[in-house]
């Protein structure tokens, strides 16, 4: 019978799922002796569960093939040592199934000193070999994801030691994994800020601290181990135990070099003007605005300077736009030269310049303005063997407490401006209230008799500028544009009296006479055809279509619709032949009037075109509001679009937006085959411009 001992063996060793395992020795080999099993050690081997023995090889054809020589040398190895072993093998069950297997066993020697006996125990670990299984490749997973993603991640230990850099974040910081080991993170990945170059408080132990994950900080820089210094953003989050301890923080972070960069000039090149570096008009009223503010605020006095160039017309007119390009740029540089550094200079239009004098009296604004104009004067500008003097007239205006509005201020530095120039050129003149009707008696209310004589004696003359579709459409599409033929015959652009137009609520009636005329147009053609020429024509291709520009103004004007629809009628139109041109700006200003006269004309069959797309801040909002036809990218992204990735970018983007929300594109000022070129790589549905078309009298009549 079984002792008591060695009950109390079998019973432990059951209970923790081990058997007995005694093997014989024969002639010093393991392999020629025999292996005894109890009842639960032959279960390990998927036997009926009853006491066992069998030679060595037999329970050899039982262990995992790929095993079977560590097996015999390790328990041979330690046969010859006389000492023990202990190894962990696969086995295969009768039913095919792998099963991992633990041992441990001393060798026993006989009287002779012959090892003849190897006594230990046995027991099953496969939950276990699973278990290590999936956590090394857990590991392994880990590792490859870490060091293949494109972000470079550190972890740290609790108290902000680097624990660990995956392959980006060697790349980024120049720390080697084994090299950081143990290092304060603020040594293996100094942030700085990027403004003011000084070190921040890092993102890894402001997590640690407030144990919470900290969110992508802007305007990080990442110093490297040489020194260089690397735009980048970056998180961080704690890494929790089951308990709910910190175990330490993950750092993730990315370089944004690229990112930042084309930021940083989409933002500089929406403030500033491209040819000479100066800001443009929008920021420059934006900083006017914010000198008005701190005038009415805080009783400060600052002084704005409006300069017209007095010759720069001529030099452009004679020697070309390359020579008006380059005197701007020299003239931008010495005069930027000439000024505090914190006077600001502006380029506001083509030969206008704006000067914003913080903190200055009136009277130290007439020194500074003289220096300029005496500048400018003494200025020699050399192109093709030629010499040329410039003169500039200034007009100035305090900006105090009793200034209204930043458009008043700049209206009237304007008009200071004009009458330097009516005054005799190349002086200066200071605002007054007075000014104000002085300007008008000899600018605008000029431009007033002008017009009401160009009703009166029909001197408006209608162009037609081709919009050419890119994929050869049949449809034959024009643009209409006013001009004046004065009784000089001179012929005068609506950039000279629109403004007036506009100012002087004149505009209604301008846009009335072109529908008209546009109207009496499409008539005559189709009356100038034979009726059978007429048929063929129209079977052959769609009916012209015409596009006519609407002022903001008109779009307010609810008897508009009704006047469109009796020339309609009285024509006999039909709407599909008209395309009405708005710009954005003017959309926006009329937003509620313009939707309810859009979408009347559109019902009638009319189409809208949504003209200098791209100029105001929220096109995209507003274009889901608007039942337009076709999108007109301004003119200003187009022109060098073969030379400007920046520009582009945003037509591509324009082009794309357009097209997902069915309109269909157009792009403006195509000059030249370089422009056209692109247009057409990019998808753009029309063109306009002197690269497929030239602007011609839409009347035989017309010129």
């Amino acid at each position: 019978m079984m002792g008591d001992q060695q009950k109390r063996l079998q019973m432990a060793l059951e209970a923790a799922h081990m058997a007995i395992w005694d093997s014989r020795i024969v002639a010093g080999q393991v392999i020629d002796g025999t292996v005894s099993w109890s009842a639960k050690g032959a279960t390990l081997l998927g036997l009926e569960e009853r006491a066992l023995t069998q030679p060595f090889r037999s329970f050899l054809d039982c262990v995992h093939a790929g095993d079977r020589d560590k097996v015999v040398n390790v328990l041979q190895d330690g046969v010859r040592r006389r000492g023990g072993y202990a190894l962990q093998y696969r086995v295969v069950w009768p039913d095919g199934s792998e099963h991992w297997l633990a041992a441990k066993a001393q060798v026993f020697v006989n009287a002779g000193g012959k090892a003849d006996r190897t006594l230990g125990i046995i027991w099953d670990i496969t939950e276990h070999m699973a278990r290590e299984l999936m956590i090394a490749e857990r590991k392994e997973l880990a590792e490859v994801t870490l060091s293949s993603i494109g972000d470079g991640v550190i972890t740290t230990d609790p108290q902000g030691k680097t624990r660990y850099l995956n392959r980006v974040a060697e790349q980024l910081t120049g720390w080697s994994n084994e090299l950081a080991q143990g290092l304060d993170i603020g040594l293996t990945m100094p942030l700085a800020d990027e403004r003011t170059g000084e070190a921040r408080e890092h993102v890894a132990m402001r997590c640690l601290q407030q144990r919470q994950a900290i969110g992508i900080s802007p305007r990080s820089q990442l110093v490297t181990r040489d020194g260089r210094r690397i735009a980048v953003e970056e998180s961080a989050a704690p890494i929790w135990s089951r308990d709910g301890h910190i175990l330490g923080a993950v750092v993730v972070f990315r370089d944004v070099s690229h990112e930042r960069k084309l930021s940083q000039e989409l933002s500089w090149q929406a403030t500033h003007d491209t040819l000479t570096g100066l800001i443009n008009r929008r920021e420059f009223e934006h900083l006017v605005a914010g000198a008005l503010r701190t005038a009415k605020q805080d009783g400060h006095a600052h002084a704005l300077l409006y300069l017209d160039l007095d010759q720069f017309k001529v030099i452009n007119d004679t020697c070309g736009h390359g020579a008006g390009d380059m005197l701007l740029q020299l003239l931008a540089k010495m005069l930027q030269g000439r000024m505090r550094d914190s006077d600001i200079l502006a380029r506001l239009g083509g030969d206008e310049l704006g000067v914003l004098l913080p903190h200055c009296p009136l009277e130290h604004a007439r020194l500074i303005g003289d220096q300029l104009r005496q500048s400018v004067r003494e200025f020699r500008f050399a192109w093709d063997e030629r010499s040329f003097e410039l003169g500039v007239s200034i007009g100035i205006v305090e900006i105090s407490q009793d200034s209204k509005s930043m458009s008043e201020l700049l209206s009237a530095a304007d008009q200071a401006c004009y009458l330097a120039k009516e005054q005799g050129r190349n002086r200066i003149h200071i605002y007054q209230e007075s000014d104000v009707m002085l300007a008008q008696r000899h600018g605008e209310m000029l431009w007033i008799s002008r017009l009401n004589e160009a009703f009166v004696h029909d001197y408006f003359r209608l162009y037609a500028m081709p919009i050419v579709h890119l994929r050869d459409s049949p449809e034959h599409h024009d643009e209409v544009l006013i001009r004046i033929r004065n009784s000089k015959g001179d012929l005068i652009l609506p950039g000279a009296f629109i403004p007036a137009a506009e100012r002087y609520d004149m505009m209604l009636s301008i846009d009335r006479w072109v529908i008209r005329a546009v109207c009496a147009h499409i008539q005559s053609v189709r009356d100038s055809l034979p009726p059978l020429a007429a048929l063929a024509e129209s079977r052959r291709r769609a009916p012209a279509l015409y596009s006519v520009n609407l002022s903001g103004m008109s779009l307010a004007d609810a008897g508009l619709h009704d006047y469109i629809t009796e020339q309609f009628v009285a024509f006999a139109i039909a709407p599909e032949q008209i395309c009405f041109e708005i710009t954005e700006t003017a959309v926006i200003a009329n937003l509620p009037k313009a939707q309810v006269f859009m979408r009347q004309l559109k019902a009638l069959g009319c189409r809208f075109s949504l003209d200098d797309f791209g100029s105001g801040f929220s096109s995209f909002g507003y274009l889901k509001a608007l039942p337009v036809d076709y999108l007109k990218i301004d003119g200003v992204f187009v022109r060098d679009i073969a030379t400007n990735a920046i520009n582009r970018a945003m037509v591509k983007a324009i082009n794309e937006v357009g097209h997902v929300m069915g309109l269909e594109t157009v792009a403006e000022y195509v000059e030249d085959a370089a422009t056209l070129a692109v247009i057409r790589e990019l998808g753009i549905d029309y063109a306009q411009g002197y690269a497929v078309g030239s602007l011609r009298p839409l009347t035989a009549g017309a010129d």
